[in-house]
């Protein structure tokens, strides 16, 4: 069982709505929309979970307060499989409200099919009025062999069905509990984008495999991909769960791409989702210190203190900020400073401290890269301080003794041992060694002892004994050349 987070085929329905190209019985039905996840079992079954989404609008041609809900499967001749139905009775609540447009009932259903082709149909009426309601029609195939993956399923939440909390789940499935709807929509407040399928692999070998997740729009062009993560997919295969961070992504109707890389085998699952209108929804931070200081600023303003934000979040949220508007930057960074904001009231501590760093990361660690300056928090040392803050242990020389400095054409030309500086910060244990190897002034960080970041396969031959005499003696570090 794995939950990964990210902090966005020919034969996948998931996620498809089924509205679209459904069939009525009669103009006065209304069609609902449905959602599929296929997954398979070692048997050879395909076993489908459905939600539909039911509009409570059909009540209004009946007078008892109760619908009939019918699921019929047919195969591929048209003859009828499997049927199922069930009455549902409203309450008092849900009644009062049965004729708003956005009022629905949610009802999963689950049955299982053998390799072939079929068609799912989905009924809902009043249980006084049958020839009124609404219906969809939806193809399903199942699977003829094992597959690579089942469909990639979106939700609301995905977790552990042991996760303390427990919740209210509309599917569950292989040890997680899935809360999720007919069509997925993302609201500004609450930025994730949950996913679920299962990963079968090999017959008879357990396989490894590399999983990217990409948001993609609706003309078809990636705004961003995650890191890739390692899965180790055993024989019985591997339910995989995950969640991205979509925080202030434009709204609109997207797509999920998860692609899964198996070595010789290379395949991709895709799934729908919208991402709601600001304008729909509950303000984010409605009228908080972070919203009216972000309002405040002019666009060149934002980008020139906010850039360095995007090296403070992993890499996909980095592409997806770079790549939004400045006044959806602006409600990402409300969301991303009033969530660390540990005080009440006025004033934001953590967004203070941002603001003191990016000063001086503006003020030591730009470097000039031609004729144009490079920005400040992009550099090894202005994005590491942007993150830190000022080491609690700080070794600077910038003149070693085996260093030879002399004027060449007014400009310092330097042989022997190159300039370097060691930063250790007491909060994580971890060493940053930096060196500045031309007459330039940029530093680069050639060694740590942070797990998260690399070194330089040759660090020692960039640096003379000084530097390394300085690890060993004042950070208690014994390299390994």
């Amino acid at each position: 069982m794995v939950l990964a987070g990210w902090a966005l085929p020919a034969n996948t329905v998931a996620q498809e709505t089924a509205g679209e190209d459904a069939r009525t019985a009669d103009s006065a039905a209304q069609v609902f929309e449905a959602t599929l996840l296929r997954t398979w079992t070692s048997d050879d079954l395909t076993i489908v979970d459905g939600l539909a989404q039911v509009p409570l609008g059909i009540m209004a041609g009946g007078t008892t307060g109760a619908y009939r809900f019918e699921l019929t499967v047919f195969d591929h001749e048209g003859t009828q499989l499997y049927r199922d139905s069930w009455e549902r009775s409203l309450s008092n609540r849900a009644a009062a409200y049965s004729e708003a447009a956005s009022s629905t009932m949610l009802e999963p259903f689950r049955f299982g099919v053998r390799p072939g082709s079929y068609e799912v149909e989905i009924r809902a009426y009043p249980t006084d009025a049958p020839d009124l309601g609404a219906q969809t029609r939806m193809s399903v195939e199942a699977y003829a062999e094992r597959p690579v993956a089942s469909d990639l399923f979106l939700a609301d939440r995905v977790e552990p069905l042991d996760a303390e909390g427990g919740g209210s789940w509309s599917i569950t499935h292989s040890g997680f509990g899935i809360a999720a709807v007919a069509r997925t929509t993302v609201l500004p407040q609450d930025p994730r984008l949950f996913y679920y399928l299962e990963i079968y692999g090999g017959d008879d070998a357990a396989l490894e495999a590399q999983l990217t997740a990409s948001v993609v729009d609706e003309t078809g062009r990636v705004l961003y991909t995650t890191p890739a993560t390692t899965e180790q997919i055993p024989v019985g295969g591997l339910p995989y769960a995950g969640r991205l961070s979509i925080a202030g992504l434009p709204p609109g109707s997207y797509q999920l791409r998860l692609t899964m890389d198996l070595g010789e085998q290379k395949t991709t699952r895709e799934a729908r989702f919208r991402m709601l209108n600001t304008a729909a929804a509950r303000p984010v931070i409605p009228s908080s210190y972070e919203a009216t200081y972000f309002e405040s600023l002019g666009d060149e303003e934002l980008e020139d203190t906010f850039g360095g934000v995007g090296y403070l979040v992993t890499e996909s949220e980095r592409q997806a900020y770079n790549s939004l508007p400045p006044d959806a930057k602006r409600r990402y960074l409300t969301e991303y400073f009033a969530s660390r904001n540990p005080r009440i009231g006025n004033g934001n501590p953590y967004l203070e401290t941002y603001l003191d760093r990016i000063g001086t990361v503006r003020m030591k660690y730009g470097e000039l890269v031609g004729t144009s300056e490079r920005p400040p928090w992009t550099t090894d040392a202005g994005r590491l301080y942007l993150r830190f803050g000022e080491p609690d242990e700080r070794v600077i020389n910038h003149f070693p003794s085996g260093a030879d400095t002399r004027p060449v054409g007014g400009a310092a030309s330097r042989q022997g041992e190159a300039p370097y500086e060691i930063w250790g910060y007491h909060s994580t244990g971890y060493v940053y060694l930096f060196v500045q190897e031309s007459q330039f002034g940029v530093w680069r960080m050639i060694y740590t002892t942070d797990p998260n970041m690399n070194k330089l396969a040759d660090w020692y031959e960039r640096v003379g004994p000084e530097a390394i005499r300085e690890l060993q003696t004042k950070f208690g570090i014994q390299p390994r050349f």
